[in-house]
């Protein structure tokens, strides 16, 4: 089975990174930090305006889920052919 271009593409990416990773793990270990700290700050984001509108937070929130089931749960075209 050949792969995909963008597959092929990510695990580029993922190896070059893991590569760089290798070679400065200080500025690697720096930059964990920021990503995190930059998450831990979005997540509080959202938690702090769920807790002033709890309404429209479950409604997005549902939102999401949806979006991501359809979007996940799309039938490939060579298996729709199969059957």
């Amino acid at each position: 089975m050949r792969r995909r271009p963008d597959r092929i593409l990510r695990q580029l990416l993922a190896a070059t990174l893991v590569i760089l990773a290798l070679m400065h793990p200080e500025t690697t270990a720096h930059l964990a930090e920021i990503a995190t700290a930059m998450l831990l700050g979005i997540v509080t984001g959202i938690a702090h305006a769920a807790s002033q509108q709890p309404e429209a937070a479950l409604l997005l929130t549902g939102a999401i889920y949806i979006a991501h089931q359809i979007h996940t749960h799309r039938p490939h075209p060579a298996r729709a052919r199969a059957h």
